[in-house]
């Protein structure tokens, strides 16, 4: 319905959820297409980019350690 033009105020007078919540429901439900022509909500892709963080992480964490134990 926001994409067909309403405004958040509307919706929240005819439905009932605050105007704020449903500017986040659409927040979170935009897309983001990837590399590889996935499509994954703005959620999905921000999670994404946490793991691929830590993940980054443990593999500097696992060289480091390699190293230490003379196996590079």
């Amino acid at each position: 319905m926001v994409k067909a033009g309403r405004r958040s105020d509307e919706l929240s007078k005819e439905y009932g959820p605050s105007a704020d919540s449903i500017r986040n429901w659409v927040k979170g439900a935009k897309s983001v297409e990837l590399e590889d022509g996935t499509e994954v909500t703005s959620k999905e892709f921000k999670q994404l980019q946490r793991e691929n963080q830590r993940l980054k992480e443990e593999l500097e964490i696992l060289k480091a350690a390699a190293v230490l134990l003379g196996k590079h």
